[in-house]
């Protein structure tokens, strides 16, 4: 059917096949982004739910393991960046002072249970950094000082 008889002329068709086109072509994008999201966040489960398991069985409470997937992904996130690196090392010693900041900031003696849920981390997303963690901690003073 032509223009003349009520038809669609052939630049009409032209523009409704280039944008079914593109249509097309987001929709297959949109679909490999999902795909792959789904993925991830079913190896950050896994990963999480390892975890989860390990805290548990050392007697250490952990949460749950959608709050470990979400924290951690799938790398360990911060934790596992470089656990040897001097600002890493400080951060950590920071998390382990009285919880006051500016001058009533004080260190204070860590737990051990803190550094063993960390090397756990360590050990289940970055198992390769185990080793630079462990001479980190050596450094420090922990005794038994929490309750839960």
């Amino acid at each position: 059917m032509t223009a003349a008889e009520g038809g669609a002329g052939q630049d009409t068709r032209k523009w409704i096949y280039l944008g079914t086109l593109i249509v097309l072509v987001g929709l297959v994008i949109g679909g490999a982004v999902v795909f792959r999201q789904n993925a991830v966040n079913a190896d950050a489960k896994n990963k999480a739910s390892q975890l989860k398991s390990r805290l548990e069985s050392a007697g250490l409470p952990a949460p749950d393991s959608q709050v470990i997937a979400d924290s951690l992904g799938t790398d360990g996130g911060l934790v596992c960046q470089n656990p040897s690196d001097p600002l890493i090392k400080a951060s950590y010693q920071a998390a382990i002072s009285n919880g006051a900041s500016g001058p009533g900031n004080r260190p204070i003696i860590g737990d051990p249970d803190v550094a063993k849920a960390v090397g756990l981390v360590i050990a289940t997303y970055c198992p390769d950094n185990l080793g630079k963690w462990l001479k980190n901690v050596d450094d420090l003073k922990l005794e038994n000082t929490t309750q839960y």
